[in-house]
């Protein structure tokens, strides 16, 4: 359920903000400074930080319920839980972090309830209506100091974001648990062998020199969000690429930004500048 609530907020944001998810990421990691100091561009950070019954809406009275025979039989209402997230803003400049950080608080607090056309995965079923409040007093932590301390980082403005969903205490999950697995990276995959992901290399090349190979470019797979730097040979490499069509976005100095698809697997991964 979280996951999909994870993933229903980040398509919110890239909506509303609105973000360009090449230029600017979501995370949902905690902010801690392992974290911030692998930061490279602009980045949303909502970490999920505190879960737990809503009271004011806990409802004790036993609902009833028909089933397709018309049989009727009676269940408890449904608990409603709190997910409380602490949004942040990540960047360079603080005159960004601020700027950002408006606009996600403008794009959540447009919405008390989720959009239906947003919900992913399970968010689907839920019962009732998603509702959600920013930024309220009650919501927010007794001591912001004792949070950043936590985790090791430096205190930051943060707006507080809660999502109230709806868990039927009486519901069976009978679907397996999945979790993810480390991914088995597989080099050099000819088409039509199997991988659960792929690894792919290539080289950026001077478009009017072929023989020369352009060293310090940015290429950032799009799909994923991974970034590399060329070396000096000009060579990139990304692990775990999904197999289809992926989006090669390369930005060198003083050259016009390439935006490249490129389908996985494929002989030849190179990108002229």
């Amino acid at each position: 359920m979280f996951a999909d609530l994870d993933e229903t907020i980040r398509r919110l944001l890239i909506r509303e903000v609105p973000l360009d998810p090449s230029e600017i990421d979501v995370s949902f990691a905690t902010p801690d400074r392992e974290w911030s100091s692998r930061l490279t561009r602009p980045t949303v950070n909502c970490f999920l930080c505190d879960v737990r019954e809503n009271l004011k809406l806990r409802n004790t009275e036993r609902q009833v319920r028909r089933d397709g025979n018309n049989r009727v039989a009676t269940a408890r209402a449904p608990v409603r839980i709190d997910a409380t997230y602490q949004l942040t803003t990540w960047a360079r400049a603080p005159e960004d972090e601020h700027q950002l950080l408006w606009r996600v608080l403008a794009a959540v607090i447009r919405y008390p309830i989720l959009p239906s056309e947003l919900l992913q995965g399970s968010l689907k079923e839920q019962p009732l209506a998603i509702p959600t409040s920013v930024g309220h007093p009650d919501q927010m932590p007794a001591n912001f100091a004792d949070l950043w301390q936590a985790l090791d980082n430096r205190i930051r403005p943060v707006v507080s974001y809660v999502v109230t969903l709806a868990l039927e205490p009486e519901a069976v999950v009978t679907t397996p648990l999945v979790l993810k697995a480390p991914v088995i990276r597989v080099s050099n995959v000819a088409p039509g062998e199997d991988g659960v992901a792929l690894r792919i290399r290539g080289r950026v090349l001077d478009r009017q020199d072929r023989s020369r190979r352009v060293a310090g470019a940015l290429v950032l797979l799009q799909e994923t969000g991974d970034r590399t730097i060329t070396d000096e040979e000009g060579h990139f490499t990304f692990g775990g690429v999904p197999r289809g069509t992926v989006t090669l976005i390369i930005r060198a100095v003083g050259r016009e930004e390439i935006i490249r698809p490129v389908q996985v697997p494929s002989p030849s991964y190179d990108v002229e500048v």
